[in-house]
């Protein structure tokens, strides 16, 4: 494991006392931590309302200040988002900015039902239709601190070389071909803003309906088709289908949205089996790409 992946351990009493020592109207507020799945964030409950965010590792360290500064401007998001209370500064005891943000209520979409849902894909399109017509600022430009969501797929290929020759499960003559064709399709459209990390995990769902889209610690300025990823990672062929046709997806587009996808998933699947994380959504992906491109 590399120093930039380390997770950095985080006691629930040391959380504590970083919230109540830089926010001290929260002070006596109960503090727990949420048990979650992600990988990135070690999230506490603070009362009923709010929630803090400290990022797991170093890689990850800048995502809690770019999440703040970017959420404001979604606000108005057909699907809810977090809203920000605040920024928190590093400490002796843990290295990162980390955030304050209000709680959304609802259940993540995991294990729900919703991948067979048509509705449910068009409420995905709409809220990436209002995302895209939020005016770009370059200094959200793709980069390392968002991880290179958005940035040419061809930056990826050495990564995605070296993850694929770890799963001799994928067929790698299947894999490769449909990298190459995503690398080589067009991009046709201006840099646009994206989330850049929706999938099951990071959507809440309330009365059978999407309701609210979290963690934006990657999002950015770049090639729209990475939030195509989406599609694959959310939904089974039909919805797919409705979802595609409601973004205004071109080929090119949905070319780069499966390089998108499978890149995701292969580059996570050796990580997650060699820390023993849950490795699901990512064997789905692959699953879902091999049945749209045999």
């Amino acid at each position: 494991m590399t120093e930039e992946s380390r997770v950095i351990a985080l006691e629930q009493n040391v959380a504590a006392q970083m919230i109540a020592g830089q926010f001290p109207e929260l002070a006596g507020r109960p503090v727990r931590p949420l048990a979650g799945k992600g990988t990135d964030n070690h999230i506490f409950r603070i009362g009923d309302d709010l929630c803090a965010r400290f990022p797991k590792a170093a890689w990850a360290a800048g995502t809690a200040t770019r999440e703040a500064m970017a959420l404001a401007r979604f606000a108005a998001s057909p699907l809810a988002v977090p809203e920000v209370y605040g920024l928190g500064a590093p400490t002796d005891e843990y290295p990162h900015p980390w955030s304050v943000l209000s709680w959304l209520p609802g259940e993540v979409m995991e294990d729900s039902a919703l991948g067979d849902s048509v509705a449910a894909a068009g409420q995905l399109a709409e809220f990436f239709r209002f995302v895209r017509d939020v005016p770009v600022d370059g200094a959200f430009a793709f980069g390392p601190s968002n991880n290179g969501r958005g940035a040419p797929l061809a930056k990826r290929t050495a990564r995605f070389e070296a993850a694929l020759a770890h799963l001799p499960e994928i067929d790698s003559l299947w894999a490769r071909r449909v990298w190459d064709a995503a690398i080589g399709a067009d991009v046709a459209r201006s840099p646009v803003w994206l989330h850049g990390d929706v999938h099951p995990g990071n959507v809440l769902i309330r009365q059978e309906c999407l309701a609210a889209v979290i963690d934006w610690g990657l999002s950015g300025v770049g090639d729209g088709a990475c939030d195509l990823l989406s599609a694959w990672a959310m939904f089974e062929r039909t919805p797919r289908e409705v979802f595609r046709k409601a973004v205004d997806a071109s080929d090119a587009d949905w070319q780069r949205g499966a390089g998108w996808a499978l890149s995701m998933a292969v580059i996570y699947l050796p990580y997650a089996y060699q820390n023993g994380l849950r490795s699901d959504m990512s064997e789905k992906m692959v699953k879902r790409l091999k049945e749209e491109f045999p």
